[in-house]
């Protein structure tokens, strides 16, 4: 009899390297994955993940995301002595972002794009 290791999943992971914008392709400042539970058609519970990009074009408004970029835009990179504050300013915008919602009119326009074969 074999005994499996179950591997923790973790409330949320900072990705390494920085995806792109799926909003405009530029470089994103920041990745998150965290997981992420829906119900699907049949009502069963199906889990999985979700990512969110920091965009220092995108995001430029929203003031948790505001902190962030202000940070990274004048510090350049986060070292020992602003470690605290980048991470409680990227632990906000983490909150933040897990909340967002789609926009579910830009959803149904980007879904017309589609069939009419402009996207």
């Amino acid at each position: 009899m074999s005994t499996q290791r179950a591997e923790p999943v973790p409330t949320s992971q900072l990705v390494g390297d920085a995806l792109a914008c799926p909003r405009c392709g530029r470089p994103g400042l920041l990745t998150i994955r965290y997981p992420h539970t829906w119900h699907g058609r049949t009502g069963q519970l199906v889990r999985g993940f979700k990512e969110a990009v920091l965009c220092a074009v995108c995001d430029r408004g929203e003031t948790a995301a505001e902190d962030v970029i202000a940070l990274v835009d004048t510090q350049g990179q986060i070292g020992p002595g602003n470690t605290e504050r980048f991470l409680h300013c990227a632990f906000s915008w983490i909150d933040h972002a897990r909340g967002r919602e789609p926009d579910f009119a830009v959803l149904a326009e980007e879904e017309q794009c589609w069939r009419s074969g402009e996207l």
